[in-house]
């Protein structure tokens, strides 16, 4: 029994909605749809880049949500931010 409910709890973190892995799924598809058109993805990898941690990358992308009026939610803000970090920035 003990068995079963630790596998049903696995299955439901990782198929859950806040999984990073599934948010960062969701991300690129966003970023391409949205953000290509301003810049392509050599921003994320410049020796001098601005972003330095999580909460900027977050902050970041919040900001060019805005920048292009795209009135993300807060899920696809952070959706973005865990591609990006899962691609390019790895916090």
């Amino acid at each position: 029994m003990k068995k079963i409910f630790a596998g049903l709890m696995l299955t439901a973190i990782l198929c859950s909605p806040l999984s990073p892995n599934l948010y960062a799924a969701d991300g690129k598809a966003i970023y391409s749809k949205n953000c290509t058109g301003c810049h392509g993805t050599e921003v994320f990898t410049r020796p001098d880049r601005k972003v330095k941690n999580r909460p900027d990358l977050q902050n970041r992308v919040r900001q060019c949500s805005y920048a292009i009026e795209a009135k993300w939610f807060d899920e696809e803000i952070t959706a973005v931010a865990e591609y990006l970090n899962k691609d390019f920035y790895k916090f």
